[in-house]
């Protein structure tokens, strides 16, 4: 797949031959009304923002008015409807999707919501990364997910503040150290 993606860019061809994605945003966007089915269960709306967020910024012509504003009507409805119900994975999913979502709008309620989301992340990475670095589901596939989506936080932070949390960095370091003893032969 990354031979094909790095083909179809060197040819300039990468924006033309995805340009059916925005259909299929437009589509989703239009066939969803806000709140209502599905699409705006928060775990799910978690995924697809953080998705769009990563399409617009690989492919500009994606982004339209209309898209932009949904995206941002999203995060106002996940920032609002977070799973602490559910904690774990559903909760630290809604929080790091946030994260990386307010990063990509220049409001004071983006702002606002950013704070108040990262201090939300401080105390659930420290309730739910054990001592030993692991996660409480004990979950390796879970840990390993979680870690990743972490590392994509961090990036998204040193992208647009050229810093990151030292606590993020610490269970960062944690979290891999615990992932290194874990990995079975051959990774």
């Amino acid at each position: 797949a990354r031979e094909s993606l790095d083909l179809l860019i060197s040819k300039n061809k990468f924006e033309a031959d995805f340009l059916f994605i925005g259909n299929l945003i437009d589509d989703w966007i239009d066939n969803n009304k806000i709140g209502k089915g599905n699409g705006w269960n928060s775990y799910t709306i978690s995924l697809r923002i953080r998705n769009w967020v990563w399409l617009f910024n690989c492919i500009p012509s994606l982004i339209t008015k209309k898209r932009v504003n949904s995206l941002y009507a999203q995060l106002l409805w996940l920032s609002f409807n977070l799973e602490k119900c559910h904690g774990g994975n559903h909760l630290l999913e809604n929080l790091i999707s946030l994260l990386i979502c307010t990063k990509q709008f220049k409001n004071k309620k983006s702002v606002e919501i950013f704070n108040k989301t990262l201090l939300l992340l401080k105390i659930e990475l420290n309730s739910q990364i054990l001592k030993d670095g692991g996660h409480e589901e004990r979950s390796a596939s879970y840990h390993f997910l979680l870690l990743d989506r972490l590392l994509e936080l961090a990036c998204v932070m040193e992208l647009a503040d050229h810093e990151k949390p030292k606590w993020l960095l610490k269970s960062l370091k944690s979290m891999n150290e615990w992932a290194e003893k874990v990995i079975i032969a051959d990774n």
